[in-house]
């Protein structure tokens, strides 16, 4: 052991720990400390995390600290154009700011608070302002969020308790926009089956093309059905079907008679849905019938069913069924000749407000300029969408490297992009969340991830949105293992997406920093 070490001892003497070979790329060489016994790592304790942000621990309802719970502004705050007043007003906030204090339940420690740009801590006032008018009982329609990320929201994780906590405060139900087909069947809510005549494209992953067509939905992908006898290149789409490797040189395809074929899916609700989830008043089926017109047939177990035909046009569309009865189960039937495209199909209430959660996996969130800027516009106006979430970032951080100025531009284009839709439109950025490695005597934060972090937050500032940073909301540098060896588990032992009790208390974090940031508007306007 003695000859080992003095071995040890003089390669790294001699071997550097590691080379830069450029600025974004290192070679490391392996060291002693890499074999030898190494010092156990010592992790974060989140208990203060758990006890305060656990449902299951928290003492009564958390919503009834807040003090935003009756009738509150109008739309315009009482803005006007005389400078004089204005002057007045902004004084009047002014002291209501530094008078404000926020109730037991929203008191947040600073890394658990909502960041704005310098100057800008009102970029989430429109989106507030829709939420009055659900506690004013003036929405004239369901105000609607869009919660983007990549693989830590799916099967509805963390969307769906953020979902069930804003819906208990300001009203609503359902579950918001659903795709077509759903290969991994892991929402608690509702069952689908979609028949096999589905074929998606998408602005990403394994369906993603550049001969698609942009008119993506808000999902960000859309489904046409495959007639055989308009053959595999129908004008706009180009169904990508393995096709004989070898053929005769005479062969010509045989004639095949134009017919209608149909094309469903069905949503049965679930045993385990709650009521919320349950609460479904309407059905809307999205789509853009550029191709021709189609039938549209909703069948609703022990309810109402309908057959419409629906004529072509090149806009997005939404056609909406409502229910009599608690819905147990509906299908929706596409009948044509040429598909349309269609988006998803969104199970609401009639008032109040929808979150549709959106997982896109694999993705870092700088695809969203693949999607027709009109056709995206037309979408956000005619669903109302009012706040947009974006969490993304772990499928970075696996490949190491020491400067994320790249993404940072990247990622505040698709930022840009996103706030030209709509003027009134506000979004919250994410920030990445820790992310663990295996080291010699354990696990510790992969060490892109603050840097990741920081370009996202940098993106966001510059492009005048929100920024809550996850990574220091759950503890920071190694509180990843903390999660994962908590009991029970918060994290799973991949050390990189939460498990379905940790993403409660991430949802529970998520929207007091939203709901305090709420509560200061409201003592400041009403």
């Amino acid at each position: 052991m003695v000859y080992v070490a003095a071995i040890l001892a003089v390669v790294s003497f001699l071997v550097p720990k590691e080379m830069k070979l450029s600025d974004n790329q290192v070679i490391r060489f392996p060291q002693p400390s890499d074999v030898l016994p190494a010092k156990k790592k010592a992790y974060k304790n989140i208990s203060n995390i758990t006890d305060q942000f656990d449902p299951t621990k928290s003492k009564g309802n958390t919503n009834k600290g807040s003090n935003s719970g009756g009738k509150g502004t109008t739309a315009d705050n009482g803005s006007g154009n005389d400078s004089t007043g204005s002057k007045v007003a902004a004084d009047s906030v002014k002291k209501k700011l530094q008078a404000y204090t926020p109730p037991d339940s929203l008191r947040l420690k600073p890394e658990l608070k909502i960041q704005f740009p310098e100057g800008q801590d009102t970029v989430l006032y429109p989106f507030f302002r829709a939420l009055n008018t659900l506690q004013n009982k003036t929405a004239q329609k369901v105000v609607r969020v869009l919660h983007y990320g990549d693989s830590q929201l799916e099967g509805d994780r963390i969307t769906n308790f953020l979902r069930g906590k804003f819906q208990e405060q300001f009203g609503g139900g359902g579950v918001g926009m659903l795709d077509i087909v759903d290969k991994l069947h892991t929402k608690t809510a509702f069952y689908q089956k979609a028949s096999p005549r589905w074929i998606p494209s998408s602005f990403f992953g394994r369906t993603y093309r550049r001969t698609n067509s942009k008119f993506y939905g808000l999902l960000g992908k859309y489904y046409r059905f495959y007639n055989p006898a308009l053959g595999y290149n129908d004008g706009e789409y180009n169904f990508s079907e393995p096709q004989p490797l070898f053929r005769k040189a005479s062969y010509t395809p045989k004639p095949l008679k134009t017919t209608r074929v149909s094309a469903s899916v069905t949503y049965t609700t679930l045993p385990s849905a709650t009521p919320k989830q349950r609460a479904v008043q309407n059905v809307k089926v999205l789509y853009r019938s550029s191709k021709g017109p189609f039938d549209l047939q909703i069948f609703a177990k022990n309810d109402s069913s309908i057959r419409v035909k629906i004529p072509a046009s090149d806009e997005f569309n939404y056609y909406e069924h409502k229910f009599s009865k608690p819905l147990e189960m509906v299908q929706v039937k596409i009948t044509g000749s040429k598909s349309p495209q269609i988006y998803g199909v969104a199970l609401d209430a009639n008032r109040g407000i929808a979150f549709d959660n959106i997982p896109i996996r694999g993705s870092s969130g700088v695809e969203f300029t693949r999607i027709e800027k009109e056709h995206f516009r037309e979408q956000i106006r005619k669903m109302n969408v009012k706040f947009l979430i974006l969490q993304f970032g772990v499928n970075i951080v696996p490949n190491v490297l020491k400067n994320y100025g790249w993404y940072e531009k990247m990622f505040y284009q698709q930022l840009m992009f996103l706030k030209s839709l709509d003027p009134d439109l506000s979004i919250l950025v994410i920030g990445v969340s820790d992310m663990s490695r295996r080291v010699a005597g354990g696990y510790e934060t992969y060490p892109n991830v603050p840097l990741i972090r920081d370009a996202q937050k940098n993106a966001a500032f510059k492009a005048g949105c929100a920024f809550w940073d996850l990574y220091e909301a759950m503890g920071g540098k190694n509180s990843m293992p903390s999660w994962v060896f908590n009991n029970p588990k918060l994290a799973n032992l991949d050390f990189t997406h939460f498990t379905g009790k940790g993403a409660q208390i991430v949802s529970e974090m998520l929207y007091k920093a939203i709901l305090s940031e709420y509560d200061k508007f409201y003592q400041l306007y009403r």
